[in-house]
């Protein structure tokens, strides 16, 4: 059982008034009337008060406030803290004389407000009627009103704030003055000095409209992130632990989802998970599965448990998937959806470091679009390919980064891929080399690009274009490898499942015109646009392993071709020495944190 406080202390208390309604000093990073309070009741020790960062800061102002009360247990110190420090409660500790209580203060009143269980208060030492008092609060901010009772401990602590106060007007809800002893009128007030109305101190009365008492105004602060992060602590008690970083966090949602065709809908769920939580849902989206936050999932136990995460296959497509036929991919077409400085969506290509070992293995097409985290595997957490129907939650988190592209490097020349969403980066590289040299030069020489690839016929224009502008001498059957090759299922007859011919005439089959070819690391989406584009109607032929595709330039003559077939494709085998492009991604640059 708490002990009474002694008169010494209420004395102290008293004195804490004068420290509130002291003129503020100028404005600082924290709550002004928590340091007050922090200042006066931790003995001036030194440390004791920590005040937040900035107005930004993950945490709010700190401090362990040391109180005489001898407190039983930890249940009953704990129940002392919450009810006369107004502010959130860390810890409690107790010993043979004293009750410390570890607050923290996480939202912040203006200047000249004090702040008390998440509300700022200001008092006006003036009798007025109620209405007048509505007015008055009116005048100092649109949004203050009449103080509203939403904690039973409230009224105690106006008690021990505001000294020569004898009744305050104030509002509470029905369930707290149904049953009220003075009822004499249907103007709430609370009395601190009850003589007046036959009541005890500390006593609420209802009076008629021609009674008088000053007004205590208040308003609710800004939700901020220190307040967001302390109510999602608190969220991760009951729910899954909340994932901290020193600028996010990330949260695991309850319920599970299925891998959607909507490009927002991940991010738009996590909106509405996390708007309880936030001043504004637009810095909430689903999280990027980056090293950062798999590394924090690492530090998790080993279960049964997989997360979806928001990357995906740009090839998953209704389309891409018709055909009953399990087939293997070797696209590598992976991505996550960045929100741009215009709200518009930015697909990024992932990094090679957040997939687990062989991964990504792209089998039987949708099998392998969505991607996922298994929580059982040894070892750090990456990325796997799973299937899209599979139901699993996913991770949201805050403070996104806004991201934007930035200038493609010298030398290459730029094209928006508007359905895409990507910036993408073209070199024609005035060399012949073999493919796997080529593709060698552009990883090396390129800094980390590809054989490049293209997704519409403006991007086929430009390419040909390059060409023209290259000052490259296109003699006879010229041409340029492009970044597709066949698949491996097709490089058979069994495969193809056709006796003559270079492809299945079957337009959902894995070897059909359009499909026996596809991009490879990622450098445009599958399907490749080669359907209408073919040299000849008899291409693609199937004569020998010709495993790779070029971009047909200047004068041709072999036998049944057009003397000239610029921008049309040819099979050919991979070991011949052609001119070739180099293509990657534009460099995304972030924008800041969107908060």
């Amino acid at each position: 059982m708490v002990e009474k406080v002694s008169f010494e202390s209420k004395m102290r208390m008293k004195l804490l008034i004068v420290c509130c309604l002291l003129t503020f000093t100028t404005a600082d990073e924290g709550d002004e009337s928590f340091k007050k309070m922090c200042e006066f009741w931790s003995g001036g020790a030194q440390g004791s008060y920590r005040e937040r960062q900035s107005s930004k800061a993950m945490e709010g102002d700190k401090c362990s406030m040391v109180f005489p009360v001898v407190s039983g247990n930890q249940e009953e110190a704990r129940r002392y803290c919450e009810d006369n420090v107004p502010f959130h409660i860390l810890n409690v500790k107790i010993d043979e004389s004293t009750t410390t209580c570890d607050a923290e203060a996480t939202l912040k009143c203006e200047q000249g407000w004090v702040q008390m269980f998440g509300r700022c208060y200001k008092i006006e030492k003036k009798m007025m009627k109620r209405d007048s008092a509505e007015e008055y609060c009116k005048t100092l901010r649109p949004d203050a009103r009449i103080a509203f009772m939403h904690r039973e401990a409230l009224p105690f602590r106006i008690n021990d704030y505001y000294s020569r106060v004898p009744r305050i007007w104030i509002d509470a809800s029905e369930a707290i003055t149904n049953d009220l002893t003075y009822v004499k009128g249907e103007n709430l007030l609370l009395a601190l000095e009850g003589y007046k109305y036959a009541l005890p101190n500390i006593a609420l009365a209802k009076v008629p409209s021609d009674e008088t008492a000053m007004a205590l105004c208040e308003y609710t602060p800004s939700m901020n992130q220190a307040e967001s992060n302390y109510l999602l602590r608190r969220y991760g008690e009951i729910y899954h632990e909340v994932l901290f970083t020193p600028d996010r966090a990330y949260v695991r949602t309850a319920s599970s989802l299925q891998r959607s065709d909507n490009r927002k809908r991940d991010s738009n769920y996590c909106k509405k998970v996390l708007r309880p939580f936030l001043h504004n849902d637009a810095i909430a989206q689903s999280a990027d599965p980056n090293t950062d936050f798999l590394g924090l999932l690492s530090k998790e136990g080993r279960d049964a448990t997989i997360i979806r995460t928001s990357v995906y296959s740009r090839d998953a497509s209704l389309n891409n998937r018709k055909n009953s036929e399990c087939t293997d991919s070797n696209s590598k077409n992976y991505g996550y959806d960045y929100m741009s400085t215009n709200s518009s969506l930015l697909f990024k290509t992932v990094p090679s470091d957040v997939w687990a070992g062989n991964q990504p293995i792209e089998k039987c097409d949708a099998g392998s679009w969505s991607t996922g985290i298994v929580f059982s595997r040894k070892g750090e957490r990456r990325l796997e390919t799973m299937s899209d129907p599979r139901y699993a939650p996913i991770y949201c988190q805050t403070n996104f980064e806004t991201m934007s592209y930035g200038a493609c490097p010298p030398g290459y020349t730029s094209y928006w891929r508007k359905a895409r969403g990507q910036m993408w980066c073209h070199k024609f590289i005035n060399l012949k080399k073999k493919f796997g040299d080529a593709q060698s030069y552009c990883q090396s020489d390129e800094d980390g690009a590809f054989v490049t690839g293209f997704t519409d016929m403006g991007e086929l224009d430009l390419l040909d274009k390059l060409m023209d502008k290259s000052g490259a001498q296109f003699t006879r059957n010229d041409a340029a490898y492009l970044g597709a090759q066949r698949r491996k299922q097709c490089s058979s007859r069994a495969g193809i499942g056709q006796s003559h011919g270079g492809f299945n005439k079957d337009p959902t089959h894995p070897c059909s015109r359009d499909r026996l070819f596809e991009w490879i690391d990622g450098v445009a989406d599958n399907p490749p646009l080669f359907k209408d584009n073919w040299t000849t109607a008899y291409e693609p032929n199937f004569e020998g392993q010709e495993s790779c595709v070029h971009m047909n330039k200047g004068p041709q003559d072999r036998p049944g071709w057009p003397k000239r077939a610029d921008k049309t494709f040819n099979d050919i085998g991979c070991w011949i020495e052609y001119y070739f492009f180099c293509g990657k991604e534009a460099p995304i640059v972030s924008m800041g944190l969107k908060n």
